[in-house]
């Protein structure tokens, strides 16, 4: 599940985000009658888990947090409560595309998304007399 998500957030520049968003200044986030921001009367449900790992408030670099957090929920594993480490992960997630990819050229696999393959081009060699000059 998380192959597609990570498709989606790098062509979405997700990962390239380096500004706080702006809640109030998005649309979605503000009443379509009066323009303002949406208050606490608009509740929706939320499911708290205590202790749960947290991204640093100081870092704007959620990528991996996001990531991390997509493939747990997607395959419905408990949330950990340790420490989030963003370089294992990048590891861990590299790794595993390294895998994947050494496996797809290895059974020589294309992909519906790749490019189709050209057909090799034809050269012939044509006979002098066959030539036109034009002037």
């Amino acid at each position: 599940m998380l192959s597609s998500y990570l498709p989606y957030l790098h062509d979405s520049g997700f990962f390239d985000q380096t500004e706080r968003t702006d809640w109030s200044s998005l649309d979605a986030y503000n009443d379509s009658q009066t323009g303002m921001l949406l208050g606490p009367e608009h509740i929706f449900q939320v499911e708290f888990i205590q202790d749960i790992m947290q991204q640093e408030s100081d870092s704007l670099d959620c990528g991996m947090f996001v990531a991390a957090f997509a493939e747990v929920l997607s395959d419905g594993l408990p949330v950990p409560k340790i420490g989030f480490h963003s370089e294992y992960l990048c590891k861990l997630y590299g790794a595993l595309l390294w895998k994947y990819g050494t496996k797809k050229a290895k059974a020589r696999y294309v992909s519906e998304n790749d490019d189709p393959t050209r057909p090799k081009s034809h050269s012939t060699v044509l006979v002098q007399e066959d030539l036109v000059n034009v002037d």
